[in-house]
């Protein structure tokens, strides 16, 4: 170590020495507590602890409050009696110096109440570019310490959780112990984002040092019965711990009166009651510890070569003698890189007729295949469908067992044909068996074997019912149409009419009365009145001849 290093460390010691020193003496009974938000505020917090114990007549408690590194110094020294930890410290000393928790700590705020802690990841409410945690890429966010375990290490697991690492991040800033910085920090702009630990938002807005309106919450989280604005999973509540060498029967009378500490309401002297409960269970933490490597796991999943082989000297063994037997088996294989070559045409092959397979499964039409007996050895589902029955009960059978006579015999006479002929042919059969009637248009083929004999017959049948009836839906129309057109054409043409009478001459030199001419020459028929004008005309003639 060099004598900077010494020097550092020295001085580190004396630092937790004069602080404990300041708050104690040989005959107090000291409980470090974390400096959350600055040491006046760890005291003015944590005081009410001391003075509630010190009512109980069972010792002289003082707060020492201290910083994380500082902490571990002082529980490693034998420094306290009891500690109170976040959790991931706690799992720390517990593995590192045998602590146990006695109780879990109840936090408030205001009239909420809560055995469990996250983090609050927030932004500044004005910051419309940052809505979501997946904008904080490029951006910069600040927090408590490397240390901190709601701050820091809650808010960096919940980052991981949506996709962003910290390196995502413009930069990463630490604000000491104190998160009064951090949140002052966001709502002055100095940054983009901050965490903090649940319910420190809402006690500097009940001391009228912020308004909540001024803050985004990120990736808020409602958890019921959780009273406290959230970004995160939850965890247990700081520990109340008391170190190896506390006498138990203390700690047990401590423990007695934590749980009957009041903090139904707070008080002028006590603005922010605090309650304990039974030790909650700390496994999440630890798990979480031991995902992020965290003290005392940092080497948690590491195996070194000496201890995987003491673990696993059985299967290392029974490995080596796998390889030995696989040397010798490459060196007796003369034709290994042949038969590989083979294996991957044929591996290839497979994969062509699985794809060719999938296929003939997915078309809608019928495909069949059947061998030279006629018996079937392949129905996709339309065809059994066709068939109207299971492929299961089609395949081995021939058309006699599966068709009225004259039906089968017309199969088994089309399939010698292609057999005979050993041509493609493609005809309409109408399909009776089952109902409804179906007509399919059919083509049936040859399939021949490697020596290019016919070994079996293929055929692929289409359902045209319904394209035949369309067809016969539109010929009728046409012939309608035909019809209709060679009736219009009948009054086309130059029509020969009197100028004085308005009859019509028609091809056999006859003359008829216009509406006559008309109705013989189209559907058209007449009804008979007078026009305005022409009953005029008549009036007046009626008149001049009275």
């Amino acid at each position: 170590m060099s004598t900077f290093l010494k020097l550092r460390h020295l001085l580190r010691v004396i630092t937790i020495l004069l602080i404990i020193a300041g708050h104690a003496s040989a005959s107090d009974i000291r409980i470090g507590v974390p400096q959350i938000r600055g040491p006046e505020d760890a005291i003015k917090y944590w005081t009410q602890i001391a003075d509630h114990l010190n009512e109980q007549k069972i010792g002289n408690f003082v707060i020492v409050p201290l910083s994380y590194k500082s902490m571990e110094k002082a529980v490693a020294d034998g420094q306290l009696e009891f500690v109170v930890v976040n959790p991931a410290q706690y799992i720390e000393m517990e593995v590192k110096y045998g602590v146990s928790p006695i109780a879990t700590q109840i936090s408030h705020s205001g009239q909420s109440q809560s055995s469990y802690f996250g983090t609050v990841i927030f932004s500044k409410a004005s910051r419309t570019d940052i809505a979501t945690l997946s904008d904080l890429r490029g951006k910069s966010l600040i927090t408590a310490s490397k240390t901190a375990f709601a701050s820091w290490l809650v808010t960096r697991d919940e980052l991981k959780r949506q996709g962003i690492a910290a390196g995502d991040l413009a930069s990463v800033q630490y604000a000491g112990s104190s998160s009064d910085k951090v949140i002052m920090a966001v709502k002055n702009g100095e940054v983009d984002a901050g965490s903090v630990r649940t319910a420190v938002l809402e006690q500097m807005a009940q001391e009228g040092k912020i308004a909540l309106a001024d803050f985004r919450i990120l990736n808020q989280k409602h958890v019921d019965g959780f009273p406290f604005l959230l970004s995160s999973e939850l965890y247990p509540e700081f520990a109340f711990a008391r170190l190896k060498h506390t006498n138990r029967m203390l700690a047990n009378h401590v423990a007695a009166h934590l749980l009957l500490m009041p903090h139904d309401k707070s008080t002028s002297r006590y603005p922010n009651q605090m309650g304990w409960a039974v030790p909650d269970n700390y496994e999440k933490v630890r798990k979480f510890s031991q995902e992020w490597q965290l003290p005392p796991y940092e080497n948690y999943g590491k195996v070194t070569l000496r201890e995987a082989i003491r673990q696993h000297w059985i299967s290392i063994s029974l490995a080596l003698v796998a390889l030995v037997s696989l040397l010798l088996i490459i060196n007796l294989s003369l034709n290994i890189k042949q038969r590989t070559i083979k294996f991957n045409i044929l591996n290839e092959a497979k994969q062509k007729l699985d794809l060719i397979h999938t296929m003939i499964e997915a078309t809608p039409d019928a495909v069949f295949i059947k061998d030279k007996l006629g018996r079937y050895i392949f129905v996709n589902q339309p065809a059994a469908k066709v068939f109207g029955k299971p492929a299961k009960d089609i395949i081995g059978k021939a058309a006699p067992d599966l068709f009225p006579p004259e039906v089968a015999q017309a199969m088994v006479d089309s399939d010698g044909k292609v057999l005979s002929s050993a041509s493609t042919v493609t005809f309409e059969k109408l399909y009776t068996v089952p109902d409804p009637p179906k007509l399919m248009l059919v083509t049936k083929g040859p399939m021949y074997d490697s020596r290019g004999d016919v070994e079996s017959i293929f055929a692929i049948a289409r359902d045209i019912t319904d394209l035949k009836r369309l067809q016969m839906d539109i010929s009728d129309k046409v012939v309608q149409l035909e019809e209709a057109l060679s009736k219009v054409k009948q009054l086309e043409g130059i029509i020969p009419i009197c100028s004085w009478c308005k009859k019509i001459r028609d091809d056999g030199k006859s003359w008829h009365q216009l509406e006559e001419y008309i109705s013989n020459h189209s559907d058209a028929k007449f009804s008979h009145g007078v026009c305005p004008e022409c009953y005029e005309l008549k009036l007046k003639e009626i008149e001049t001849c009275d």
